[in-house]
């Protein structure tokens, strides 16, 4: 999975009966009824499709597992699938309408816009000290030091894979942990004659740089943008550390002159041929390297100043004009609760979001999504998405060597603080 908005899963017929029957049998948790005083009937729940292209298994699996909660409430649950093409503008239209959710799904690149315009609710005195402790990732939601975002969709936990004999032929006997010990592995790898390190510089999409860049960024200790998200923070020390590490893998050749024309597919393809030592990704990959024979490893993160890496956070919200946010929030903690959970994963296979369900993921990577501290989820900033993609577009230009570093970040900063101003 490289982001939990790409990933789709059909469910088959006979395991969403055996979801009917299980969600029928299961108990609201504790604490998720409501009042009724002027409480609304109806909510609508607004969704993407995480299970099927078409939404058809969302609905039916939702639908059941939100029964029990409907029953002890006395409320309907509506549930909307919208497809993730007219998504972003669905929800532009809904939230300014009478018609639009009651409780809705957004990602980070959206929520920036609908918090300056108060259309969502603050949460943080709608939780307990229960849900407090419990949720896993609750500071991933915070924006402003509020809690806006109650995080839903966990999963694609950018990681260092590394194929295992090449590292031995090149008498790599231990996995590098620092950037040091990576440069070191790196030149015993070429020594070798096999291709220490791959990045995919020629990807069309922006959205990349959670591999190829960003977690080199947290790693030296840099920022994307500053705490109010009204400048950047890029062209600071850390940034400049890791474009600067990065431009020097591509000049010493640990990185070959082909990956500024790379994309994706041509990377992984090139990393299964078996003469890559070190290539990162996504962690829902693995499967695919091990189906091609690969014997492999991996390093959840490498570490510079300190550890960090990129993982793809979604959220429920709740929109401010919710008639009953007490209402609307039993139903976000309901979804988010570990029995639900538990079965929804099931048919849409991420990480949990709770202590209280049990990890079902790749058991490899248990571990790694338990280290809330060192995994990074985007900002919430306003067209932070222009400005990540005039930061690709100027290190590529580095990588090709028509810009420094400090060129790039240079100009990268004033363009991007150019598009924040207009905030």
């Amino acid at each position: 999975m490289n982001n939990p908005r790409r990933y789709a899963k059909l469910a088959a017929v006979a395991a969403v009966a055996a979801l009917v029957l299980a969600g029928c049998a299961s108990g609201a948790s504790p604490g998720s009824s409501v009042g009724q005083d002027s409480k609304p009937k109806t909510l609508e729940l607004w969704l993407p499709p995480t299970m099927a292209d078409n939404g058809a298994s969302d609905v039916v699996v939702l639908g059941e597992l939100l029964k029990p909660w409907e029953k002890e409430n006395g409320v309907d649950v509506n549930v909307t699938i919208v497809s993730w093409a007219s998504y972003e503008a669905k929800m532009l239209t809904g939230m300014s309408s009478d018609s639009g959710p009651d409780v809705t799904y957004m990602y980070n690149e959206m929520v920036a816009d609908y918090i300056k315009r108060d259309q969502l609710l603050a949460l943080d005195k709608y939780l307990t000290e229960k849900d407090k402790s419990n949720f896993l990732y609750l500071n991933k939601g915070q924006v402003n030091g509020k809690q806006y975002m109650m995080p839903y969709i966990v999963g694609g936990a950018r990681v260092m894979f590394y194929n295992e004999k090449v590292l031995q032929k090149a008498g790599v006997t231990t996995p590098p942990t620092t950037w040091d010990e990576f440069l070191v592995a790196a030149r015993k790898i070429k020594a070798a004659g096999d291709t220490p390190f791959l990045q995919e510089w020629g990807n069309p999409t922006r959205s990349v740089m959670n591999s190829i860049f960003f977690p080199f960024l947290w790693q030296a200790g840099g920022d994307l943008f500053n705490k109010e998200g009204t400048a950047t923070a890029f062209n600071g020390e850390g940034g400049l550390r890791a474009a600067k590490f990065l431009y020097s893998l591509k000049e010493e050749g640990l990185l070959p002159d082909t990956v500024t024309g790379l994309n994706q597919a041509q990377a992984r393809d090139s990393f299964k041929a078996g003469d890559v030592g070190f290539y990162a990704d996504g962690d829902a990959t693995m499967p695919q390297f091990k189906t091609a024979g690969m014997q492999l490893g991996f390093i959840g993160s490498l570490t510079d100043k300190q550890q960090g890496t990129f993982i793809a956070i979604d959220s429920l919200v709740v929109p401010a004009k919710c008639a009953s946010p007490e209402l609307c929030v039993s139903l976000v903690r309901y979804m988010l609760s570990g029995d639900v959970m538990k079965k929804f994963h099931e048919y849409a296979p991420f990480n949990p979001v709770a202590k209280d369900e049990a990890y079902s993921g790749q058991p490899e990577f248990q571990s790694l999504y338990q280290q809330a501290e060192i995994l990074h989820s985007l900002p919430v900033v306003q067209n932070e998405v222009q400005v990540y993609n005039i930061l690709y577009k100027q290190l590529q230009q580095m990588m090709l060597g028509q810009k420094t570093p400090e060129q790039a970040l240079a100009d990268a900063e004033s363009e991007g603080n150019a598009v924040l101003a207009k905030n």
